[in-house]
């Protein structure tokens, strides 16, 4: 039919342009879905490869604890020898079951929270067995303890350094330490005395440095971890979300 107004028919586009329109746009269509599956296999790799430098980060922290724990412990004991021949020898005892907890629980990834209540306990126990005197510990631990998964070896550096810098020989000395269950996840909290001769980094050192390393390694920023220090007092707080 002629155009209406100068008595020409319509322009229409040669029937091969349109064919290689269609093909370009295509072929720019299966171009673009490859990028994108390929953008996405690059992103699982790259969470992959993320994932598994953050298992060897935290496996070389967990090592890095172990000897730290363990090198005190037996620090404990060599202290207890002359002291005390049979308190020692208890304290030996008492050792095997840390032992036992730390190479046969600890390289899991995640620990039920009354395992490492027990942990904590057998701990308390050897430590009491050198801290006769003037040393105060108070525990405050769910009597039930739910079925909840915590990373292992988490609260130990805590108590390692209330024990190690809170307490002393010349001075009443005390130890509280508190474990809850709430919305937010688990509430671990510890005080310790502090005394005028203790030196003013006493409480930082590889065991703190390590849980807060670990902590971010897990957690990300969904944790809390505070410390308040007073003239005669040194508290930890922290908060951590219940593993899923």
């Amino acid at each position: 039919m002629p155009d209406s107004e100068n008595g020409r028919p319509p322009i229409r586009p040669p029937f091969q342009a349109i064919h290689i329109a269609i093909a370009v746009l295509l072929v720019g269509f299966n171009l673009s879905i490859r990028l994108f599956l390929k953008s996405l296999r690059d992103d699982e790799m790259l969470k992959d490869l993320e994932r598994q430098r953050l298992e060897s980060e935290l496996q070389y922290l967990k090592y890095q604890l172990n000897p730290h724990f363990f090198m005190n412990t037996l620090n404990n004991i060599y202290a207890l020898v002359d002291l005390n021949t049979e308190q020692a020898k208890k304290t030996i005892i008492e050792l095997s079951k840390l032992m036992r907890y730390v190479l046969y629980e600890a390289n899991k990834n995640q620990i039920s929270l009354e395992h490492e209540i027990q942990f904590l306990e057998n701990y308390i126990a050897l430590m009491k067995l050198r801290y006769i005197d003037n040393l105060n510990i108070r525990t405050e631990f769910p009597v039930v303890v739910p079925c909840v998964q915590i990373p292992p070896l988490l609260f130990i550096s805590l108590l390692e350094n209330a024990f190690k810098h809170g307490v002393s020989y010349q001075e009443p000395s005390f130890i509280e330490v508190r474990i809850e269950l709430a919305d937010e996840g688990v509430i671990f909290n510890c005080k310790n005395s502090k005394h005028t001769h203790a030196h003013k980094d006493a409480y930082h050192g590889i065991g703190i440095d390590n849980i807060k390393k670990r902590l971010h390694l897990l957690y990300g920023n969904n944790y809390t971890f505070t410390t308040n220090e007073s003239e005669n007092c040194f508290e930890v707080l922290l908060i951590i979300p219940f593993l899923s």
